[in-house]
């Protein structure tokens, strides 16, 4: 390991106030889940390690009529077990569920996730169909909110700039959508997405009032399927509704070959996964 320095600020403007005048590369230090492995296996260089767990402002889930906001050191846990998420935010919900395993779940934050920038992170598929937003502070800019979809720019990479933190992330409070999440990975726990899918639904009687599907782990960065849900908006769902749509979003995809799964394979579940996710959400 190399030589890192520890820093444990008490309040977030304690915490914007060090990143901004670092002269080392900061590392944030929340849950740890990802950065333990990184400092063992040396592929953090030498950096200040800030520990921002004792934040407590930074933690929880709050809402209103508009909308839900969720603390960045939130845990998956917690959410996980929050009866609001279950009942609003469905698709997140059953993210949770599939997320890793116990132990990972009480540490790892919701924050930490999307930091992470992984094109098959668990989480980043319910927020683009929730439509989220991330909201970042900087000494410099203070707050802004940046759309999920424009958050992640490569696999690893997003769009924070060294100075920001991600403070909590949003996303509107919609009773008439109901989301779904569904996970193919090689295993129950501990399993990295072979291909991931979520799904928001508005319905008016039997007809597809407003529609977003995400797919993670088919391409550099989680993306919506805007072709499909421009085609499904209207539709009433039937047998060839679902299979054209299928054929859509098996086009939209750019899925590659690893030691997970094929990139041939990738395509072919994500028809099937649409169906099934659009088929549970309407049941």
């Amino acid at each position: 390991m190399g030589e890192y320095y520890y820093t444990s600020p008490t309040t977030v403007e304690e915490c914007l106030t060090i990143m901004n005048q670092a002269e080392h590369k900061i590392c944030i230090a929340a849950g740890c889940t990802n950065l333990m492995p990184c400092l063992q296996s040396k592929k953090i260089p030498d950096c200040v390690l800030m520990d921002i767990s004792g934040l407590k402002d930074l933690r929880g889930i709050c809402s209103d009529d508009k909308t839900i906001r969720i603390g960045a050191l939130t845990t998956i846990h917690e959410l996980q077990h929050s009866d609001e998420i279950e009942q609003r935010a469905a698709a997140l919900w059953q993210a949770c569920q599939r997320f890793a395993d116990p132990l990972v779940r009480n540490r790892a934050t919701l924050g930490g996730n999307l930091a992470n920038a992984s094109p098959a992170a668990d989480s980043v598929v319910p927020l683009l169909v929730l439509d989220a937003s991330v909201t970042v502070e900087s000494i410099g800019a203070g707050k802004k909110e940046i759309p999920i979809e424009s958050f992640f720019v490569a696999p690893g990479k997003s769009a924070l700039e060294p100075n920001e933190l991600i403070t909590a992330v949003s996303f509107p409070n919609d009773p008439d959508m109901k989301s779904c999440f569904i996970k193919s990975g090689l295993r129950q726990a501990m399993a990295i997405s072979i291909i991931n899918i979520g799904v928001a639904v508005k319905l008016e009687g039997s007809t597809i009032a407003d529609i977003r599907i995400a797919l993670g782990a088919v391409a550099p960065v989680a993306i919506r399927a805007k072709q499909t849900e421009n085609y499904l908006i209207g539709k009433t769902i039937s047998a060839e509704v679902l299979e054209h749509a299928a054929e859509l979003v098996r086009r939209e995809i750019k899925p590659i070959t690893d030691i997970r799964a094929s990139k041939e394979y990738r395509i072919h579940m994500a028809g099937i996964l649409l169906r099934r996710a659009i088929e549970a959400v309407v049941a």
